[in-house]
């Protein structure tokens, strides 16, 4: 899953490098503090104890002057790497924090997902997405219930969804036993903990992605869910759930797919 996003990320990341888009990268970079290398925007921050972050984010170059997206896209981007820097200055040891990207577009309607990718003093990096979409047409972000019918809660989305989302449960890391817990589709409803509230989703022409959760989830709530059972935790984006829009098609609105 992670190597399929880097991929898809590098990818993107090449539209950033365009020469006729590069320049809005390359101003933006440089009211960030970074430096662009024709991929990313780079800087570092030593700490008050000599540690290092280092701190790297693409750019989608062909959005930051957009009129639609751009105000949103910058006030994020800028917002990740002073947050990023602020908290360096803290650090005891070497860490890392790097930003990549992925745009789809379905008619006017275009989603941009971020996935933040840090590393601090534990043994492991944590992962977490940030999406917006927007009608490019009308210039308005859209919300995931603005693609439903009126009156459809997000509640309906995984009765009809669920074969997509058992399927993404099964193939998400760690390996294990399809259908164990914490991989049971209960657990993974818009009203959960693990599922991110579905705050993180992208339209792509033909589907409607849920990146769950959205950040990292410290522990399954309520806590005595499962007792006697160890309490997991999650990383952001460990369950990605692809669902055909045709499978959502009755609670769609028709601009969307819907019936």
């Amino acid at each position: 899953m992670r190597r399929a996003f880097a991929a898809a990320a590098a990818a993107a990341t090449l539209l950033a490098t365009a020469p006729t888009a590069s320049a809005s990268a390359v101003a933006f970079c440089d009211g960030l503090g970074g430096s662009w290398n024709g991929q990313y925007c780079h800087t570092t921050v030593q700490s008050e104890r000599n540690a290092v972050r280092d701190i790297k984010v693409a750019i989608p170059a062909e959005l930051v002057d957009d009129p639609v997206a751009g105000p949103v896209v910058r006030d994020y981007l800028s917002t990740l790497v002073n947050n990023w820097k602020t908290v360096g200055v803290k650090m005891v040891a070497d860490s890392y924090g790097e930003g990549n990207y992925q745009i789809f577009r379905r008619g006017d309607v275009m989603s941009a997902v971020f996935r933040e990718t840090y590393h601090a003093d534990g043994p492991d990096f944590n992962n977490a997405y940030r999406t917006f979409t927007f009608d490019m047409a009308s210039g308005a972000r859209l919300q995931l219930a603005d693609l439903l019918k009126p009156g459809v809660a997000l509640s309906a989305i995984p009765p009809l969804a669920h074969p997509f989302i058992v399927r993404a449960l099964d193939d998400a890391p760690p390996p294990h036993q399809p259908g164990s817990y914490p991989f049971v589709a209960d657990r993974w409803t818009p009203d959960k903990v693990y599922s991110g509230g579905y705050k993180a989703w992208a339209l792509t022409p033909d589907e409607l992605v849920i990146y769950m959760p959205d950040y990292p989830v410290g522990r399954d709530s309520p806590t005595n869910f499962t007792p006697g059972i160890m309490q997991w935790s999650m990383d952001g984006g460990t369950v990605q759930a692809h669902i055909p829009l045709a499978a959502l098609a009755p609670i769609l609105r028709p601009e969307f797919g819907g019936a």
